[in-house]
C-alpha cells in the first residue's frame, strides 16, 4: 500500500511539473535567436531580443502584477538604460546593472516627487538636498 501511495504521488507531481511547462512557452517569433515573444508560466510575458534563449538586447517585460520594464537587458537580467513603471505608477528612468538601479536615474514617486541621481546596488547613493555628492561632480566633469 505505501508503495502505491508513493507512486501516485510521483504521478502528481510529474503532471504538475508537465502542465507549468506548457504554460511557458514562445507565443511569437524566435525566443532562442532573434526577435520574440514569451510567455511565462506565472503571467509575466517579454517580448525583444534573444540570444541563446536567454534575453539579451532591447525588450519589454510585463510582470503579471500589473509592473513593467522596457529597456536593455543582458543574460535575462536588466542592464543598461531603462525604465520602470510600477503597477501604482511609480518609475525609475535609468541605469541598470545585473538586475538592479545603479549609475544615474531619476525616480518619481506617485505624488510627483521626484529623486534624480546616483545609485548603487539598487539604492540612492546620496539623499543631501541642495548638495551635489562628490561622484555627480566628478561624473559631470568627465
Amino acid at each position: 500500500m505505501r508503495n502505491k501511495t508513493k507512486k501516485m504521488a510521483l504521478v502528481v507531481i510529474l503532471i504538475i511539473s508537465f502542465t507549468t511547462v506548457l504554460k511557458s512557452q514562445c507565443i511569437k517569433g524566435n525566443c532562442y535567436n532573434g526577435n520574440g515573444t514569451f510567455l511565462y508560466s506565472n503571467g509575466d510575458k517579454y517580448k525583444g531580443r534573444w540570444k541563446l534563449g536567454q534575453m539579451q538586447g532591447m525588450g519589454k517585460y510585463e510582470y503579471a502584477t500589473g509592473d513593467r520594464y522596457d529597456g536593455q537587458f543582458h543574460f535575462n537580467k536588466k542592464d543598461g538604460t531603462g525604465t520602470y513603471v510600477w503597477k501604482d505608477k511609480s518609475s525609475y528612468v535609468g541605469q541598470w546593472k545585473n538586475d538592479l538601479r545603479e549609475g544615474y536615474g531619476i525616480y518619481k514617486w506617485t505624488n510627483s516627487s521626484t529623486y534624480a541621481g546616483f545609485w548603487k546596488e539598487g539604492k540612492i547613493i546620496d539623499t543631501t538636498i541642495g548638495e551635489t555628492p562628490q561622484l555627480q561632480i566628478k561624473i559631470f566633469k568627465q
